[in-house]
């Protein structure tokens, strides 16, 4: 899968922060030479970056470096599904103040926070996360020397908070072939639509003019991992949520999710997660008041199999 190339709006300051409110979020892989930092403000669904693939939901915060193809899914349907999505997204350059300004001392927190962000960072429901998304939900509206010292606030704040998870290995790289982007968009839907069925990967190959070998070469090459590995971590992500959200079975949240027996949906949840799905049952029914009501559907904006 190659990400395609975004170019980022013009702005007449030196970075851009703006909310971005739209019916879903598609998967559209995609990169670009700027840092950004972007708060779900209302959403939910899967978040990739780079070879890592996560559910996410309202309050996710995560600050991507310079390159790093990533894109969010919102689910449209089925548990937590919303007719709209909301998101606050920062965009800047390394050298937005000037080169030579996060290469002083006082800076240099801020310059390590922006090593790290090369392979993305999510900050979760950590204090300083929940803090950071406060100043950013407002800062669309601020002038721009506002909006510039708010975001020199918010990138101390995260350089100093210890408990940022990292998210990509680091294995997959950006791609500059337009052309692959058609191919990325018949391969996702391809998957979409089979969620709940075995995957006929031979006709996959076919839609997209590929011999099978090539199709698998190329899926390595772009994600970072196998096509059976990438299709059983959105089945896992999937069947996170619903055991989360809804009071179906165990057995039947492997079944919705795309696993086709239990066996097989224990040791793939189990090898990802590190525990049984039932754990995680039995651990969320003792600290959640209710479950959400049930869906008769699994979401469409989905992960793949």
């Amino acid at each position: 899968m190659k990400a395609q190339f975004e170019k980022i709006r013009s702005s007449s300051n030196s970075f851009v922060a703006f909310e971005r409110s739209d019916p879903s979020f598609p998967f559209v892989w995609h990169y670009h030479p700027e840092y950004e930092l972007t708060l779900i403000v209302e959403s939910c669904g899967q978040r990739f970056v780079g070879d890592a693939v996560a559910n996410y939901t309202s309050g996710d915060l995560v600050l991507l470096g310079p390159g790093l193809p990533h894109t969010w899914r919102s689910e449209t349907q089925g548990p937590g599904g919303r007719e709209k999505n909301r998101a606050i997204v920062v965009q800047f350059r390394s050298e937005f103040l000037g080169k030579e300004f996060f290469a002083l001392p006082e800076m240099s927190a801020v310059s390590q926070l922006f090593s790290r962000a090369s392979c993305g960072l999510a900050f979760g429901p950590t204090r300083t996360g929940k803090e950071v998304a406060t100043k950013m939900t407002g800062m669309v509206a601020l002038t721009p020397v506002r909006q510039l010292l708010t975001l020199l606030s918010i990138l101390t704040d995260l350089a100093n908070e210890a408990g940022a998870e990292r998210l990509s290995t680091g294995r997959v790289t950006a791609a500059c072939r337009a052309a692959d982007q058609q191919r990325i968009e018949t391969i996702c839907g391809y998957l979409d639509h089979h969620l709940g069925d075995e995957i006929d990967y031979p006709r996959l190959a076919q839609e997209v003019h590929m011999d099978l070998a090539s199709l698998c070469r190329f899926f390595k090459r772009a994600t970072g991992r196998t096509m059976t590995t990438y299709v059983n971590e959105l089945r896992v992500a999937a069947a996170t949520r619903l055991l989360q959200e809804t009071d179906f079975s165990v057995l039947e949240v492997g079944l919705r999710a795309g696993f086709g027996n239990y066996s097989n949906f224990n040791r793939q949840f189990k090898k990802m997660k590190g525990f049984r799905p039932g754990l995680l049952r039995q651990e969320f029914q003792a600290t959640a008041p209710a479950f959400l009501p049930q869906s008769n559907h699994l979401w469409d904006d989905s992960v793949e199999k």
